[in-house]
């Protein structure tokens, strides 16, 4: 397991509200390739905060139901039956992770452009 990629700091300033027209300058002055390169970090970076958020949605729906059925679960049996409110916490730990791992594959985004060649043309 190796560390996430650090988002782009320009991408990141694209989720900043007060440094919209900075970016828009910046944009502005960037050829069509860079543009291109941009744009395609920018929809990963979109796309995997729309699957985060949408993890945490699902974890809480999650964690609700489960504290429910642990509730009736615990109304309807004799005996200690306390470890029930754990499990909930436990699935709700893999949905997290889950997400988390889907998020982090989808902001991973391989470099759209052809590696340019440094070295000279041969006579």
């Amino acid at each position: 397991m190796g560390k996430p990629a650090a988002e782009d700091p320009m991408v990141a300033q694209a989720f900043k509200a007060e440094s919209h027209e900075d970016l828009a300058r910046a944009v502005e002055a960037l050829t069509s390739d860079e543009a291109a390169h941009f744009l395609t970090k920018l929809e990963a970076a979109i796309r995997k905060r729309k699957i985060q958020i949408t993890g945490y949605l699902v974890a809480m729906l999650v964690w609700i139901l489960g504290m429910t059925a642990a509730l009736v679960w615990y109304g309807t049996h004799d005996g200690f039956v306390g470890w029930v409110f754990i499990a909930p916490f436990g699935i709700v730990g893999v949905v997290l992770f889950a997400f988390g791992k889907w998020a982090e594959r989808a902001g991973n985004v391989a470099d759209p452009r052809p590696a340019s060649s440094s070295k000279p043309a041969a006579p």
